[in-house]
C-alpha cells in the first residue's frame, strides 16, 4: 500500500511540472511534438523533450528532475549537484540542447531556434544560472525575450512540417506522407 501512495504522489509531481511548464508556453505554443528523435547532421540522432513551434520559430525544451543546489556553467563538462550536503555530477545539459539546434538548423534553416533548459524539481544556482537554463519558478519569466523576436512569414512554416517529415516518435514517423 505504502509503494502505491509513493507512485501516486510521485506521478502528481510530474503532473504538476508538466502543467507549470504548459501554462508557460500556452502564450508561445502553435503546435507541438514530445520526444522525438532527428538526425544529428553527423551521422548520428538526438532525441529532443519537446520541440514547439511558436510565431517566432522553433522552441526546444529539455526537462530535468534534478533537486537541490546546481553548479555549471556552459563551458564546464560536468556540472554538480549538491543534495543534502552529499555531491553528485552530471553531464553539462547546455551540449545536448546546442547540438539539437544546430540539427534543427539544418533541418530548418530558415527557422530560428530557441532553447531551453527546464529544472522541473526544487533546485536552485548559488553560483548564477546559466541564460539558457531556467527553473519551474523562472521559465515564464525566461520566456518573455522571445515574444520579442521577430515573428516568422507563414511560409516559413514549411520548415517545421520539414522537421515533422523526418522526426521520429517512439520509431515511428511523426507526420505520415499522404499516398496517393
Amino acid at each position: 500500500m505504502l509503494f502505491l501512495f509513493v507512485l501516486v504522489k510521485r506521478r502528481n509531481k510530474k503532473t504538476i511540472h508538466l502543467r507549470e511548464i504548459e501554462r508557460a508556453l500556452l502564450p508561445l505554443k502553435h503546435d507541438e511534438v514530445r520526444g522525438v528523435v532527428i538526425p544529428d547532421g553527423i551521422g548520428g540522432l538526438l532525441e529532443i523533450d519537446r520541440l514547439v513551434l511558436t510565431e517566432h520559430g522553433l522552441l526546444i525544451i529539455e526537462s530535468y528532475p534534478i533537486s537541490g543546489h546546481l553548479f555549471g556553467s556552459e563551458q564546464i563538462d560536468q556540472w554538480t549537484q549538491i543534495l543534502e550536503g552529499r555531491s553528485f555530477k552530471f553531464a553539462n545539459p547546455i551540449r545536448h540542447i546546442h547540438n539539437a539546434k544546430y540539427a534543427l538548423q539544418i533541418l530548418a534553416p530558415k527557422l530560428p531556434v530557441h532553447c531551453r533548459i527546464v529544472f522541473t524539481a526544487d533546485s536552485d544556482f548559488p553560483k548564477g544560472r546559466p541564460e539558457v537554463v531556467s527553473t519551474l519558478s523562472s521559465l515564464e519569466q525566461d520566456l518573455k525575450p522571445i515574444l520579442q523576436t521577430p515573428k516568422i512569414p507563414a511560409s516559413s512554416k514549411l520548415g517545421w512540417q520539414r522537421v515533422l517529415r523526418i522526426a521520429r516518435t517512439n520509431g515511428q514517423a511523426v507526420l505520415r506522407e499522404a499516398t496517393s
